[in-house]
């Protein structure tokens, strides 16, 4: 149902380069998410107020939250910058440490996209409820960086 909420979007394609960018409804969500928690906040019952600042955090982090993937041929790097906060955090990964762009099934009928990696944890791309969008994801990246891509629609992922 809410698969558009995070999801990832190719901003930029050249034949050696893709950038990948989160989509503005997520801030737009999470803006929305605050304003609706400091509606709440304002109310008398404390169940109100609770619930209200929890909905304004929720809204803040998804509201501030920035994700830009850069794949780049021609200096060989991943690049990953992710803000929370206004809080930047960077980290770049060769790409001869990446291994396969996979499009799996879970077992909850949702597809999940990652960069499988050679050594360390899979970089997560996007989930949605059908692969097309996720396959096109991933061909282009795999195109770019020179990575095998696959499809496993046999549900082995475990949550």
């Amino acid at each position: 149902m809410l698969d558009w909420l995070g999801s990832v979007y190719v901003r930029k394609r050249t034949p050696t380069r893709v950038e990948l960018q989160l989509t503005r409804a997520t801030s737009w969500t999470g803006w929305a998410i605050a304003a609706v928690g400091f509606g709440l906040v304002t109310l008398t019952p404390l169940w109100a107020w609770v619930v209200g600042v929890l909905l304004v955090g929720v809204g803040v982090l998804l509201g501030t939250l920035r994700r830009t993937l850069v794949f780049d041929r021609d200096d060989g790097l991943l690049r990953v910058e992710q803000r929370v906060l206004g809080i930047r955090r960077r980290s770049a990964v060769p790409l001869f440490h990446l291994r396969q762009v996979v499009v799996a099934m879970r077992h909850r009928g949702t597809y999940v996209a990652y960069v499988e990696r050679r050594v360390g944890d899979a970089i997560h791309l996007d989930e949605a409820r059908q692969a097309a969008p996720l396959l096109a994801l991933a061909d282009a990246i795999s195109e770019v960086a020179e990575l095998r891509r696959v499809f496993d629609a046999t549900s082995r992922i475990a949550d």
